[in-house]
């Protein structure tokens, strides 16, 4: 299923821009008729729904049928057994992981239906502990609007886009300190924009903000230049979106390249890849921070991945308008104190809202 609608305000990032918000669901149903959801990042590019949607009908459904979708980590050694390498000859891990993560995503959300429990609960868990969320996705213009609507929330960590225009960056730093509390929390992410030396002279530039984080100042396989950033500038490095599961995400961290590691949990593989990342990530004494820039269900997904996966720092919350956040549930999540509450239903504990989704929803098919 794939919901669509343009965008009044593009999103713009280092890379390109975002000129309208596009959701793949997936639906899995078990032959007793119990079913779960989940979703496929699709950000980027505008096309991206296409191969998602055929990487599904031609490569992963028909190593589903016969499977018992309660034995989530069967079914998802089976997929990444047979696809990952494919996935390298191909060049497009990418396609292969978004979708595998809509597909363990929505055998979580069957799971705790199934048992009754709540996916923290499953994972270990607790729901009654809200999660910390800070507010990204913020520049590289109009950044105070949007500052002040969060702030009203009581957010107090906030990332900033560069990577376009040091100077415009530098400037936006400091309208953002002068409008934030001094223990207030600042992140920069710069999508991967600079080479290894602009990075280190802009970090340098900008380290009287005392940056957090910068978020994937190189290409995300570059370890080795992180870890020299790393070095010379003192700045943590954050990243972790672009590394595709457990394998990748051990790479990274033995070349020393991570300071915060950023699992999505609709890109990465699923949960459970999303776990294996993070436990990945303890042993080598390195905190995560769920990457998240999707619509609701694979915000739901992240808060009960959160609240059940042990090393977790913050959640990230894009700062932008998003009707497939929003509105997408019958309970639309709302931040309070800086936190958001986890879904205490089976499951992943929500309702689609149905005219909602008949409203956004667009006829995209595989070729045949």
């Amino acid at each position: 299923m794939v919901l669509h609608v343009p965008l009044d305000k593009p999103v713009v990032t280092s890379f390109g821009r975002m000129d309208a918000r596009t959701t793949v669901l997936v639906k899995v149903e078990a032959d007793t008729g119990e079913y779960g959801i989940g979703e496929i990042w699709n950000n980027f590019p505008s096309w991206g729904m296409y191969e998602k949607i055929t990487t599904l009908k031609y490569g992963i459904v028909p190593m589903l049928i016969g499977e018992d979708p309660l034995d989530i980590a069967g079914v998802n050694t089976k997929l990444l057994r047979a696809l990952t390498v494919l996935g390298l000859q191909w060049g497009a891990l990418g396609p292969i992981y978004q979708s595998i993560s809509g597909i363990d995503m929505a055998l979580w959300d069957l799971k705790g239906k199934h048992e009754g429990k709540p996916v923290a609960a499953l994972l270990g868990g607790d729901v009654r502990q809200p999660v910390q969320v800070y507010a990204s996705g913020i520049g590289p213009d109009g950044i105070e609007p949007l500052i002040e609507s969060h702030q009203a929330m009581g957010v107090t960590a906030y990332k900033l886009k560069v990577g376009k225009d040091a100077d415009k960056d530098f400037r936006n730093l400091q309208r953002m300190r002068d409008m934030l509390r001094p223990g207030d929390k600042i992140m920069i992410d710069a999508n991967q924009a600079w080479d290894r030396e602009t990075a280190v002279s802009n970090l340098l530039r900008f380290q009287a903000f005392q940056l957090t984080w910068i978020e994937e100042p190189l290409c995300c396989d570059d370890f080795g230049g992180y870890r020299m950033i790393r070095e010379r500038t003192g700045i943590p490095v954050a990243g972790g979106e672009n590394l595709y599961g457990e394998r990748h995400a051990m790479l990274a961290l033995e070349h020393g390249a991570l300071d915060v590691i950023q699992p999505d949990l609709s890109k990465n593989g699923g949960i459970s890849e999303g776990r294996a990342m993070a436990e990945a990530a303890r042993r080598a004494n390195v905190p995560y921070a769920p990457h998240f820039l999707g619509g609701a269900v694979c915000l739901a997904a992240s808060l009960h991945f959160f609240a059940g996966v042990p090393g977790g720092v913050w959640l990230e919350l894009d700062a932008n308008p998003n009707p497939f956040r929003e509105k997408l549930f019958t309970a639309p999540f709302v931040v309070k104190d800086g936190t958001l509450a986890v879904p205490e239903g089976p499951g992943l504990g929500f309702e689609l809202d149905p005219e909602f989704v008949d409203y956004y929803k667009i006829a995209v098919s595989a070729p045949e």
